[in-house]
């Protein structure tokens, strides 16, 4: 729906673009403002549905370290020597997970893990850096209640 709306929007800046100008101006001036503007215009829905979805415009790598919050949840990050990233990560009075494997896209800037909880059920999440913390999504779980949950941990002394 947002596409259809940015694409109307572009029509109506095309289309007024050359208003007021002559024929042969209004020919040369549309086609290089349909160029910037379609290049502005379609830089800026995919910057602006980047920070809507992500609130930054640069993606951080999530640290390696030893996170917590206020419900004494826990994300320890490590980086192996594969270069994937094993992940403890618990969910109070639910679940635990230990030795998840994740990796990092750096297109999209997020640390996916899947693993298996303290009960054997797979489990797979992502990480994302947002600057001053760490936000965690669970996408897959067993307890189908806390999928789309988003829990934010920040970087504390092991």
């Amino acid at each position: 729906m947002k596409k259809v709306i940015y694409l109307f929007v572009l029509c109506m800046v095309l289309g007024l673009a050359g208003c007021g100008q002559s024929q042969e101006n209004k020919e040369s001036s549309t086609e290089s403002t349909s160029v910037q503007v379609e290049n502005k215009n379609v830089s800026d829905i995919v910057s602006n549905e980047h920070l809507t979805n992500n609130d930054t415009a640069n993606f951080q790598m999530p640290e390696e370290g030893y996170y917590s919050n206020d419900f004494d949840e826990i994300l320890n990050i490590t980086k192996e020597d594969d270069g994937t990233y094993r992940i403890e990560y618990s969910v109070t009075h639910l679940l635990y997970v230990e030795n998840a494997i994740g990796t990092y896209d750096s297109e999209t800037g997020i640390l996916s893990f899947s693993g298996k909880d303290d009960r054997g059920n797979d489990i797979k999440a992502e990480i994302e850096n947002k600057g001053d913390h760490l936000e965690v999504t669970v996408t897959q779980s067993n307890y189908e209640d806390i999928i789309g949950t988003k829990q934010e941990f920040f970087q504390a002394d092991e």
